[in-house]
């Protein structure tokens, strides 16, 4: 039921401190997963054979370790079955000698690429690609919710690069366009965990408008566990395309 590649870390998967970003990271699991599909029949080369292809609509990490520039790594990644529409995967990244380096859970949709419309998976779909209970987080992925208070951070305007194969920006984008609302002391590098929900797909030339803030503290210890809620609207500031959780928990 568990699908396994071996990848290495690349150099775009670095920053500047020679140390994996939580985008490397989604980006190793985004290939795994991919390769998985392709090996049950369900790849990106066999969308114009099926007429279906997948669309994330959340995910969750958590970084344990931050390997450097072309450490071998194991990805492991199984579905989880369905809940209604949403398609479970999660995932695990280890050190070749077993060492936990990170956990991702997530939420896939299926889209008829004609019709352009969502379609619930077939149980024959489900049952090629098996199903494995074991989740990597006790809790379910959380609904995410705007900060009313959200200041206006960064605007931006989407480019050809943003572009995947669905035509539509592609979800690692996002985590990038949070990242630069970020204030200018803080990095990928101050945060372990990551928690994107995508509302809205975007499109070439879109405008995008960036909101943020920080999260009131849950706790008396500020300075290991806090978080930052990015909000990516449209050009109007009324339009939702994503929500971009980043925390730091100890």
């Amino acid at each position: 039921m568990i699908y396994e590649k071996n990848l290495s870390v690349q150099f775009g998967d670095v920053d500047i401190h020679n140390q994996l970003t939580m985008k490397g990271a989604l980006r190793l699991m985004q290939e795994t997963c991919t390769c998985h599909s392709a090996e049950v029949g369900s790849g990106v080369n066999d969308i114009e054979t099926t007429g279906y292809s997948w669309m994330l609509h959340q995910q969750r990490l958590r970084l344990y370790r931050r390997p450097r520039w072309n450490t071998p790594l194991v990805i492991r990644t199984w579905s989880r079955g369905a809940q209604g529409p949403l398609c479970l995967r999660d995932f695990e990244a280890f050190y070749e000698s077993g060492a936990l380096v990170a956990q991702a859970a997530s939420g896939w949709l299926l889209v008829n690429v004609a019709a352009q419309r969502l379609e619930k998976a077939s149980e024959e779909l489900l049952r090629k690609y098996g199903t494995e209970e074991r989740a990597v987080f006790d809790t379910p992925l959380q609904r995410l919710k705007a900060l009313p208070d959200a200041e206006k951070k960064w605007e931006y305007t989407v480019l050809r690069r943003d572009i995947d194969i669905n035509r539509h920006v592609n979800n690692l984008c996002y985590l990038d366009y949070a990242l630069e609302s970020l204030p200018p002391e803080y990095s990928d590098r101050d945060f372990n965990e990551v928690n994107i929900l995508y509302k809205k797909a975007s499109y070439l030339g879109d405008p995008i408008v960036c909101f943020g803030g920080w999260e009131p503290p849950e706790s008396a210890d500020k300075e290991n566990s806090f978080a930052y809620m990015a909000a990516i609207k449209d050009g109007t500031g009324k339009m939702l395309h994503a929500l971009v959780r980043l925390s730091k928990n100890a």
